[in-house]
């Protein structure tokens, strides 16, 4: 078992060795297995809304505790994560970069974002589990909603 660095708590958080490695999207499917080719999203305060198109995102899990997940080569999230064992969860902690854009700074505003004991600003996201093994990671999403990945080699 591999254990990563404290991220602003007293507790070190786990790493499950499986998830260490990247993952390519393969679909998204419903809770009857049907494949979902679009999703609207309307995000509340913001002045966007718009389709989504499922193709991603890349993730990486690396053994220092930190990830990316790379929505297009333009489009690149970082930040650390762990595993919550008791929730079959990750944790991703995502750092907004700076200076803030105009969502970024909405969670700040609002409250959504912490800060840590550098004074950086974070998102943290929690994907739950419903499948994993050493080739196959599904996370669960709204709406009983599937995210299907598989490991890259």
């Amino acid at each position: 078992m591999i254990v990563g660095l404290c991220y602003g708590q007293n507790t070190q958080k786990e790493l499950k060795p499986e998830l260490i490695g990247t993952w390519q999207f393969v679909a998204l499917t419903d809770a009857q297995n049907n494949k979902v080719d679009t999703i609207f999203h309307n995000i509340p305060g913001v002045a966007k809304a718009g389709w989504e198109i499922p193709k991603g995102p890349l993730l990486r899990y690396y053994e220092d505790g930190t990830y990316t997940k790379e929505f297009t080569p333009e489009n690149i999230d970082t930040g650390k994560w762990y595993y919550d064992k008791e929730n079959s969860a990750i944790i991703h902690l995502l750092y907004y970069d700076k200076p803030y854009n105009e969502f970024a700074q909405y969670l700040i505003d609002e409250g959504h974002a912490r800060k840590d004991e550098n004074g950086d600003y974070y998102e943290k996201i929690t994907n739950s589990v419903y499948e994993i093994t050493d080739q196959t990671l599904v996370l669960l999403e709204r709406g009983d909603r599937r995210r299907i990945f598989v490991k890259k080699l």
